[in-house]
């Protein structure tokens, strides 16, 4: 076994056989290079999308609640930011669950759905 050098810095060397063939090194939590970057580029994909929803609850909830933006807001638009916020993320868990139970239920077939 010969160790080559790493492409990236603080990345795992590959390890070549006496036949050629190369397999990457695993690091201390026994995973790849390419699934550490799997399961980052994953964690980021969340994140935009939860970025992006709570954008929508605001502007939802915002124009819904406040008709004339002051330098403060009132109780009532504050509680009303407060229950409408409530009831979104309500909402998208619930259909988060409903859709996660068909899916492995089987008895929604996301390709049928048209969905990739």
């Amino acid at each position: 076994l010969e160790q080559q050098p790493s492409r990236n810095a603080g990345s795992p060397p590959s390890v070549c056989c006496a036949s050629g063939a190369c397999t990457e090194t695993m690091d201390r939590g026994g995973q790849s290079r390419e699934q550490q970057e799997a399961m980052a580029m994953a964690q980021f994909q969340q994140l935009l999308e939860s970025q992006k929803m709570v954008a929508k609850l605001t502007g939802k909830c915002f124009s819904l609640c406040v008709s004339n933006a002051g330098t403060s807001l009132a109780t009532s638009q504050q509680v009303c930011l407060w229950r409408c916020a409530q009831r979104y993320m309500e909402t998208q868990h619930f259909v988060q669950k409903y859709s996660e139970d068909k899916v492995k239920s089987g008895t929604w077939d996301l390709i049928a759905a048209g969905q990739p």
